[in-house]
């Protein structure tokens, strides 16, 4: 009997040990199998988020600030649009003053609304062809922890590409019919500065995009990344539109303190 036994189990592990060894390395292969998958397929999400564009604004940008605490983002931020209202203020105010009047200032300041009505126009024309693009630099609500707008960033996107192209047209259409001498009604006012007073305004509403663009690396064209440097310089030229628009918009805003009475 004890025979018969020892030879039972001596058959039992010569049969069961390669069914069991067959098993474990089917179940260690599946395993494996299963662990490339997973692995594979992460790398292929990866791969799938393109910088600066979706998604991908949130990897690490080149200027670095999207990487920082929250409350620091907002505080780079804040002082960066500080820095742009304080340059445009000196621009419009000193610099333009030491100027005003030269023969360089005669020649050009007439040639203003011309220029800026067909670039604002063509922006707002863009903002319909190239929606895709302005809508990747338009912060989403929640960026920085301090910007906020009651729009999504398309609809955003869409409003602001029709002021613009109202805010161009109107002022090409003042400027041209002050250069060919056609009087206009006394009920439409200052055409042509009430156009750079609304565009001005729009600057300033859509100066986030450009922020963004700096801290987030977001792309524009979505296949084009920008360095932080340009986007510096990009800035620095934000306080330059500012400052020139605000000059174009003298007469309205004259005509808006003596109708308040504060002149």
């Amino acid at each position: 009997m004890p025979m018969r036994l020892s030879n039972a189990v001596v058959a039992f592990i010569i049969f069961a040990t390669p069914v069991a060894s067959l098993r474990i390395a089917v179940q260690t292969r599946m395993a494996r199998s299963s662990g490339a998958a997973s692995w594979c397929q992460h790398l292929m999400m990866t791969s799938e988020l393109q910088p600066g564009v979706g998604a991908g604004r949130d990897l690490p940008s080149p200027s670095g600030i999207n990487q920082l605490p929250v409350p620091l983002q907002a505080a780079t931020v804040l002082a960066i649009s500080i820095a742009i209202g304080v340059f445009a203020t000196l621009l419009a105010g000193p610099a333009f003053d030491a100027v005003r009047g030269s023969f360089l200032w005669n020649l050009s300041r007439p040639t203003w609304p011309f220029v800026f009505g067909l670039i604002y126009l063509a922006a707002g024309v863009a903002h319909f062809t190239e929606a895709d693009g302005f809508e990747n630099i338009t912060p989403p609500n929640g960026t920085w922890g301090i910007y906020y707008t009651p729009f999504s960033p398309r609809i955003n996107v869409l409003w602001t590409g029709v002021v613009e192209i109202f805010g161009g047209a109107w002022m090409l259409f003042g400027a041209g019919t002050t250069a060919a001498n056609i009087p206009l009604p006394f009920a439409l006012g200052p055409v042509t500065s009430d156009a750079a007073l609304t565009l001005f305004l729009l600057t300033i509403l859509v100066t986030p995009a450009n922020l963004y663009a700096l801290t987030h690396g977001a792309n524009f064209p979505l296949d084009l990344e920008t360095p932080p440097k340009a986007h510096a310089i990009r800035l620095a030229f934000q306080s330059v539109l500012l400052a020139m628009l605000w000059e174009i918009s003298q007469p309205t805003i004259l005509d808006a303190k003596y109708n308040l009475g504060l002149i």
